[in-house]
């Protein structure tokens, strides 16, 4: 997957990051995927400064795809995905958030390290 974030025509970062700030109210934890060649880092709406992290991890080359949303239901974790416009339609985006989804435990648990995340497929 060639994933290539570029400003022209696509959405502003501060409008990625106020997005998932908004969506956040009504979830138990909520992020924005950002893909690189070979791993996928997260940006936490829980992060001191989401719109630097999100910023910062453009600047070293990935592409914001999508939010994740994680809710509690009966003591268990669910999670959903919604990818951002520029990728809505993208052949591979399915897969790609299904991908993560199979991964909720790890996902949470890199919520809760900080801001040296380590790698999630």
């Amino acid at each position: 997957m060639a994933c290539n974030f570029s400003s022209t025509g696509m959405t502003k970062t501060a409008d990625l990051v106020n997005e998932m700030l908004a969506e956040a109210k009504g979830a138990w934890l909520i992020a924005i995927a950002v893909a690189f060649d070979t791993e996928t880092k997260f940006v936490f709406s829980t992060e001191r400064r989401p719109l630097e992290a999100l910023n910062q991890l453009i600047k070293n080359g990935g592409s914001p795809i999508g939010l994740l949303k994680f809710i509690k239901v009966d003591g268990s974790v669910q999670g959903s995905y919604r990818p951002f416009e520029e990728y809505s339609g993208a052949p591979w985006v399915k897969e790609y958030f299904e991908g993560l989804l199979a991964n909720t435990r790890e996902i949470v648990e890199l919520s809760r390290t900080g801001p040296a995340f380590p790698t999630a497929y």
